[in-house]
């Protein structure tokens, strides 16, 4: 068994072929649902990604025009997500250029494959700056290091280079003109930025397309030897690899990414379809 001719590579499924590669063929090869739950608080658990998701969505509104007075208003059940919405008109939107495009997808092509990437934010402007910005909810600040080698960094920089052209005039975007800055809104709004260049682009080219070779030649994934990996895995049972780990210790920001990293993989309809 292989992957389909038209599966399409995002930061969420690279991720998981490098933090273990038997999990990307569990999930995207072998599509099995999840047998083991990710942590050992479910109902909490659920209830943080359902905060996330309702954040995303009150900024995507705010962005398309909703009175920010009229989403406020509609917070008066839920304390936290009505802090996290503060932070983010009070610290979210500055500095950015004023073309903003909001949950929107891009792809391009890389070692025979489709490459996609779906932004919280881009905000252009032609002939100067263009800036990801991706909304993170998580109730710890990363490492700029750790950031720094995550695939959705690396990924949503390289498509936008890639594939941003028509967001800019028709010009291909100058990487030394990207930048991807990580809003964590439960941490005041504190921003983690990224700025890129030509040199860094061609090597995160050359690290991508490895990757996707590796894929797509490989017939054994074996397991990560990291087994601290193995604690929020939702395959572990499959693999014998212990117990769930606990939600005080759980990245809900990488789940997040992932989750709806696979959930719009496979939605090719909402995709605009860019050639090269």
């Amino acid at each position: 068994m292989s992957l389909s001719a038209d599966f399409a590579f995002t930061q969420g499924s690279l991720q998981d072929y490098a933090d273990c590669s038997r999990r990307f063929e569990l999930r995207f090869i072998k599509r099995m649902r999840y047998p083991a739950l990710e942590v050992q608080e479910p109902l909490q658990f659920e209830k943080r990604t359902r905060q996330g998701a309702r954040f995303h969505k009150l900024v995507q509104q705010h962005l398309l025009g909703v009175p920010a007075e009229a989403l406020t208003a509609s917070l008066v059940d839920d304390e936290e997500l009505a802090r996290w919405w503060a932070n983010y008109l009070a610290r979210g939107l500055i500095d950015l250029p004023v073309q903003r495009h909001s949950e929107i997808t891009l792809q391009t092509h890389l070692a025979g494959r489709r490459l996609l990437a779906k932004y919280d934010l881009l905000a252009l402007e032609p002939g100067g700056a263009a800036v990801i910005v991706d909304w993170k909810t998580g109730a710890r600040l990363p490492a700029h290091a750790t950031l720094r080698g995550r695939m959705q960094t690396i990924v949503y920089r390289y498509v936008l280079a890639g594939a941003g052209a028509h967001l800019y005039a028709g010009e291909a975007i100058p990487p030394e003109r990207i930048r991807m800055d990580y809003v964590y809104v439960a941490q005041g709004g504190e921003r983690l930025s990224f700025e890129y260049s030509a040199a860094q682009m061609r090597e995160d080219e050359a690290l991508l397309s490895g990757m996707i070779a590796a894929i797509d030649r490989a017939e054994v994934f074996p397991l990560t030897d990291d087994v601290r990996r193995c604690r929020y895995c939702s395959y572990r049972s499959l693999c014998d690899r212990g117990e769930a780990g606990r939600l005080e210790d759980f990245d809900l920001d990488e789940y997040e990414d992932e989750d709806e990293q696979e959930a719009f993989a496979l939605d090719f309809d909402q995709i605009a379809e860019i050639e090269f």
